[in-house]
């Protein structure tokens, strides 16, 4: 079922699904910036947004957006937890920031994009 959008976009319930989901990790980046969590918590973030960025980064790729398929690469690589980065909580705080208002300005820009 396709629903219709703003400006002649098309909103499937896939797009719309990615969005969900994306929103979610970025709420949770969000979350993870504002104050300290368990160690566990960090872990399971890492796993969530690097999954969640390879997809994107495969979803782009295929849609010809190179750039973005680029960005979403350096965000799994950054976040991956197989070969982790060390830095202290304090200084993944901002970095943690900035990935979570990058994912909401995306599914904004996803949502509503014109499909090509």
């Amino acid at each position: 079922m396709e629903i219709p959008g703003q400006r002649g976009t098309i909103m499937s319930r896939e797009r719309i699904l990615e969005v969900v989901l994306t929103m979610l990790g970025a709420v949770l980046l969000l979350i993870a910036s504002a104050s300290r969590y368990p160690y566990g918590f960090y872990v399971v973030l890492r796993l969530v947004i690097t999954v969640g960025a390879v997809y994107w980064a495969w979803r782009v790729y295929k849609a010809g957006q190179q750039f973005w398929t680029w960005i979403f690469v350096a965000v799994a690589l950054l976040l991956n937890p197989f070969l982790p980065i060390r830095m202290q909580r304090t200084q993944w705080q901002p970095i943690d920031l900035c990935l979570g208002i990058l994912l909401i300005g995306w599914s904004g820009y996803w949502l509503f994009r014109k499909r090509i």
